[in-house]
């Protein structure tokens, strides 16, 4: 089954007067009919539809799409606020805390019932799962844009909060459609006159109605998340301080497995996600990280329901159950300091065949999360980023993947060199690494003038041993900037690290020209490519514009044993040596990069968002080892 992302996008723009036809809209409803509370809703014309609740601890109280021509709601008890016994659903923000808190050396008599904590010398109560989700947030501000649509929640200390929780905190979450994600930015900022840090875990009680579509059989739905850990709990629900060995990263059925307890998952050694598939092939990805780390164990994703009551909770995590008492899984925010976390939601829905309307164009594979970096291997396959999923693929047959390399940092672009190890930019590891042919990592640069990369892009390595990669200020990266712009770089084979330039707006994809004189560097943000002459030693100069003003934002690029120039854009642009446009080859997922492969080198290989395509061209590619 193939399947693409539909874009789930939380669009803020109200009303316009400029009568033209827009994408995202937005607007007020009663949740589900007289005396239910006020809804946000917000559609993309795509067949798309999202609903926020500012007075219901600011939730999202729907998400849902059309599957097969027919709305496909996700959520558990989606826009329900009756009074309805049991698990609520939906998704609301669990802060200051996750779990119930109960003081040290007790056993509760609720597993998330009202309990207390210790602060300053002083016991204050604090609800299961904090006081975010019972309190209204207000609305700061809408905007939509041609790069995606927003809303803004917020939420401040007053008399109330500070008499259970004695800190000045202000708390917003964005949500934002931009590419077919749903992401939603937290920002906990602690006041300046805090007289401590100030504690605090955080997760969201997200839900997922099950099956998602009807007919399917929930047991046959699977669940995919690379945990190694499983923390233990008492008979009582609360942490016992074991853990055991478990691990989701191959998927598993939701009938094989019992969640009627949760199971806190930890143990993640790269980006956390987690991924629920219905056997029609509708599925629902969920995906987090921070601005900061914290010692193991920490749960990331709490698993809880399964088929026998309808629903199943993937919640995020960021801390663990009773924080407040054991100290362990709190982070420690400094006064006037501000902490971020992200999640991030993709649904895929069954794509069709590819059209017509691309002629020669195949797709080779699909299903994966957002796909780069393509190599192909001199020993006959392909070799590919599936940046979300934290992994690096091989191809085998068509639609038949394994992993080449795992828990990579999200890797993005890849290069090979002549000795066949493999080059990776590691997005959020910040770092340039190289995997040995025993399956060694060594780093070759993570660092500037004593200050960390922002997250390394993509790379070449020229035959001679010399590479080069772009390292852009990425948003996907949410721990503090160090450089104070994007760069592009030179490591030679013996190690040493230049800077190429420091005045590109948002360097990215880059290449090198068969005879190794000329590099390319594509500039998403100016839509330019810029050109350098290499000499001998490898050393960069006299910097020019190759190609300005591209249709498209331009991305990945190769370069043809002709000279013509393969660009990731709005599709593929081919241009001339001399920078003219040729033609264009559309895809029907937007491309990312591409590389030439099979024997003869006259196969382009296309990464497009969650699939790989093929296309034969006229002209022969070239590789540089």
């Amino acid at each position: 089954m193939t399947r693409f992302p539909i874009g789930f996008v939380f669009s803020t723009l109200a009303a316009t007067a400029l009568g033209a036809q827009t994408r995202y809209t937005v607007g007020d409803e009663l949740a589900s009919g007289p005396g239910s509370p006020s809804v946000v809703v917000l559609r993309d014309s795509t067949g798309v539809e999202a609903a926020v609740a500012p007075s219901q601890g600011g939730e999202l109280s729907s998400f849902r799409a059309k599957v097969n021509g027919k709305w496909t709601e996700f959520l558990y008890h989606a826009r329900d606020y009756s009074a309805n016994q049991g698990f609520a659903g939906k998704g609301p923000t669990l802060w200051p805390a996750v779990g119930g808190q109960f003081p040290a050396g007790t056993i509760p008599a609720a597993q998330c019932g009202p309990g207390t904590y210790p602060v300053g010398g002083k016991t204050y109560p604090m609800p299961c799962h904090g006081f975010a989700r019972n309190l209204p947030w207000r609305e700061v501000r809408r905007s939509a844009d041609s790069s995606g649509a927003r809303v803004t929640l917020e939420l401040a200390d007053s008399e109330a909060t500070r008499a259970i929780y004695p800190f000045g905190f202000r708390f917003s979450v964005t949500f934002e459609m931009s590419g077919g994600h749903l992401t939603m930015d937290y920002v906990v900022t602690a006041a300046k006159d805090n007289a401590s840090a100030m504690p605090f875990s955080i997760g969201n009680h997200i839900a997922f109605q099950l099956p998602f579509v009807a007919g399917s059989d929930p047991a046959k739905m699977t669940l995919e998340t690379p945990s190694t850990t499983q923390l233990l709990r008492n008979a009582a629900g609360v942490l016992s301080g074991e853990a055991k060995p478990r691990s989701f990263q191959q998927p598993e059925t939701r009938g094989s497995f019992d969640a009627r307890v949760a199971m806190p998952m930890a143990g993640y050694r790269s980006q956390p996600y987690a991924r629920l598939v219905d056997p029609q092939g509708v599925a629902i990805r969920l995906s987090q990280q921070a601005s900061s780390t914290l010692p193991e164990q920490l749960v990331r994703f709490n698993l809880y329901g399964g088929p026998q009551v309808g629903y199943f909770s993937t919640e995020p995590f960021f801390g663990v159950q009773n924080s407040l008492n054991t100290g362990k899984g709190l982070v420690k925010l400094a006064p006037g300091k501000e902490w971020k976390w992200r999640l991030e939601l993709q649904a895929e829905v069954p794509q069709p065949p590819v059209a017509a309307a691309y002629p020669g164009v195949e797709r080779v594979g699909t299903g994966f999360a957002f796909v780069e970096g393509p190599v192909w291997s001199p020993k006959g396959f392909l070799i590919f980023s599936d940046i979300y999923n934290s992994r690096i693929m091989r191809s085998g047959k068509p639609d038949q993947f394994e992993i080449y390399r795992n828990y990579t940092n999200a890797a993005n672009g890849n290069s090979m060199d002549t000795a066949g190890r493999l080059y990776t930019c590691e997005r959020d590891g910040r770092r340039v690494s190289r995997m040995e042919k025993d399956g060694k990592i060594t780093v070759l640069a993570s660092e500037w003038e004593g200050k960390r990369l922002n997250s390394p892009n993509d790379v070449v390595v020229r035959r001679d041993g010399h590479v080069y990669f772009t390292d852009p200020a990425s948003k996907a990266v949410l721990e503090p900037q160090e450089l104070g712009f994007s760069g592009v770089f030179h490591i030679t084979p013996r190690g040493k690290v230049s800077l190429v330039t420091k005045k590109m707006a948002r360097p990215n994809g880059v290449a090198v020209t068969p005879d190794g004189r000329t590099l390319y560097v594509a500039d998403s943000q100016e839509r330019t490519i810029l050109a350098y002459t290499l000499d001998a030693q490898g050393n960069p100069s006299a910097e020019r514009t190759f190609i300005a003003n591209m249709e498209g934002s331009p991305d990945g690029l190769r370069v043809a044993a002709n000279g013509n120039v393969y660009i990731a854009a709005k599709g593929i642009a081919v241009y001339s040596p001399e920078g003219k446009l040729i033609r264009t080859i559309d895809f029907p997922e937007a491309p990312a990069n591409c590389a030439f492969g099979d024997q003869d080198l006259k196969t382009l290989y296309v990464t497009a968002r969650t699939s790989v395509y093929r296309v034969r061209i006229p002209d022969k590619g070239a590789l540089q080892y």
